[in-house]
């Protein structure tokens, strides 16, 4: 018997609906056991057809993109009652991505759609003359449905994707399952860490780095040591530092906070107490872009302040 999978696309670059490609050869053998019930950017499908669908029909649904608009919310609530199983695909559908980097900036829908704009409300009804019905802040998946599973990276890596058809298709997906490794990516990156102490916090333009060590040791930010393994240290090994998009491991939790720690650990200076606090504070001033950096892909989840959004909505509102 063939699988019923259905894919759909929210807010997000597209990258995620390209990546099954990555399968290479194999997709072909994918293809052969998977019906694909509703998938807009491949096959002639539309909302219609699926709401046509009975409920729990469609074994599997991959959703891949952050929830921005009323609609991506209703798309992803329609298919969570279509479906026994479904996934965020992708770090944005994830943690929201990079689009959820917007939270952060408090005038960002008045630029785009003009000072009169009025967003949707974030849990239920939303005004019609709302420009594209856009929701007050991104969001991940999971804040809108309930996610059985989630594959992640930007975009999930091909060994990942590769793994999660295997399990779909041998009927091995477990509840709450995430599709890559509990352990950090330093543990499958070649590159030799002696944990030095730095005394710059730079960017990679910024710095003639050695190929063959840790990037940390060399004052580069990498999220490799919160971040889980499952991409085979891809970009580490391309020459540049992991940013995060397989998400926190389950010991780290919180990527920026553990990260922090991290930095916190390799600027110490040589004196105890107090009197080290000037030049540390010193360092790590010197860190461009912290929340860009420690939070790529991960602020619509973990770095979201409430009293923060609600001073904003309040804002926006008056």
């Amino acid at each position: 018997m063939k699988v019923n999978l259905a894919v759909y696309w929210t807010g997000g670059c597209g990258g995620c609906d390209v990546s099954f490609l990555e399968l290479g050869p194999n997709l072909l053998g994918v293809l052969s056991r998977v019906e694909i019930v509703f998938w807009p950017a491949l096959v002639d499908t539309k909302r219609e057809d699926l709401e046509r669908l009975p409920p729990r029909s469609i074994d599997f649904a991959l959703v891949n993109g952050v929830i921005r608009t009323a609609e991506n919310r209703e798309m992803a609530e329609l298919l969570r009652e279509k479906t026994k199983f479904l996934g965020a695909y992708g770090a944005c559908a994830h943690l929201g991505g990079i689009p959820g980097l917007a939270n952060q900036a408090h005038g960002i829908l008045e630029s785009v759609f003009g000072p009169n704009f009025r967003p949707a409300p974030p849990i239920e009804g939303y005004p019609e003359d709302a420009p594209a019905q856009v929701l007050f802040e991104a969001l991940p998946l999971e804040d809108v449905v309930s996610v059985d599973f989630v594959v992640p990276g930007c975009p999930p890596p091909a060994g990942l994707v590769a793994r999660f058809f295997q399990a779909a298709l041998e009927g091995q997906i477990s509840l709450g399952q995430v599709f890559a490794e509990e352990k950090a990516l330093c543990e499958e990156c070649p590159r030799k860490r002696e944990e030095r102490r730095i005394t710059r916090v730079a960017r990679p333009h910024e710095v003639l780095l050695d190929g063959e060590k840790c990037f940390l040791d060399q004052g580069v930010v990498c999220m490799g040591p919160v971040t889980r393994a499952g991409c085979g240290a891809a970009c580490p090994k391309a020459g540049m530092p992991c940013t995060g998009c397989l998400g926190p491991t389950p010991k780290a939790g919180d990527p920026g906070l553990a990260m922090l720690s991290a930095l916190a650990s390799l600027v110490r200076a040589g004196e105890e107490g107090e009197a080290a606090f000037p030049e540390e504070d010193k360092i790590l001033d010197g860190f461009v872009d912290p929340i860009g950096t420690l939070y790529k892909y991960a602020f619509a989840k973990y770095a979201r302040s409430l009293a923060q959004l609600t001073k904003r909505r309040e804002g926006m509102r008056a």
